[in-house]
């Protein structure tokens, strides 16, 4: 049950649809499990959708329907809640040349999670960012990072396929003070 993985700079009218429906079905249980909000409002998925900063590694079954997503910005600029400033300071010389990325989500069909969907699209994405040679940053809500470990099978997968170096470099933490 291999899936379909293309690389498309721009998704509009029907598919950008079909992969909004997925994008609300994998993600809408996070609206209650991350202080942060996770769920994209549809112009914004729309937006990004339309956005050829952002690269979109789409994934299709043998029918054609949208099965899993990721969102790859090859600039910093088209991500609102990164610092490029950071990044630039942190990894200077990738970033003089471009090769500083940010992965914005990345999703696969619920149905789908424990086939191999989720783990082509990886594969996909992790060939394309070892070709460019780039710093590739991303962030895990505490929920999916406690639940389905994500960093750490991450970086293990990354670890055995590839030469890299996986470090935290930031964390925030929300707390919420109640008053009796």
């Amino acid at each position: 049950m291999a899936a379909d993985i293309t690389f498309e700079s721009t998704v509009d009218g029907d598919v950008a649809e079909h992969f909004w429906e997925l994008y609300l079905e994998a993600f809408a249980p996070l609206r209650t499990r991350a202080a942060a909000r996770h769920v994209l409002l549809r112009e914004e998925f729309d937006a990004e959708m339309a956005d050829d900063r952002v690269t979109k590694i789409l994934a299709r079954d043998e029918r054609g329907a949208a099965v899993g997503l990721t969102t790859l910005a090859t600039d910093l600029a088209a991500v609102p809640w990164v610092s490029p400033e950071f990044f630039a300071a942190r990894y200077p010389e990738q970033a003089a040349r471009g090769a500083v990325w940010y992965i914005g989500f990345t999703l696969a069909h619920p149905g789908r999670r424990s086939t191999r969907t989720f783990m082509d699209m990886l594969d996909a994405l992790v060939a394309h960012l070892a070709e460019h040679r780039v710093v590739c940053a991303y962030d895990v809500s505490r929920f999916n990072d406690d639940s389905l470990r994500f960093a750490d099978n991450l970086r293990r997968h990354l670890e055995r396929t590839r030469d890299v170096t996986v470090e935290s470099v930031d964390q925030q933490t929300y707390y919420a003070t109640t008053f009796h």
